[in-house]
């Protein structure tokens, strides 16, 4: 299974129909031939990918 953000194929079941990616650190799931790529925030919650800055008022720190 290969990384659908970076193509990498470090990746590992996390659950049914998800898996996490050990190069770029995120997990992603595929259901219905549909991808859906998730952040992992610092409480372990999931995000959907590019949505983590926005929750954290754009703050990089």
């Amino acid at each position: 299974m290969n990384c659908p953000l970076c193509g990498g194929n470090s990746t590992g079941r996390v659950g049914t129909n998800q898996y996490y990616c050990w190069d770029c650190f995120v997990e992603f799931s595929i259901n219905n031939n549909k991808v859906t790529v998730f952040e992992l925030c610092d409480d372990g919650s999931l995000v959907p990918y590019g949505r983590k800055e926005a929750i954290n008022g754009g703050n990089s720190s």
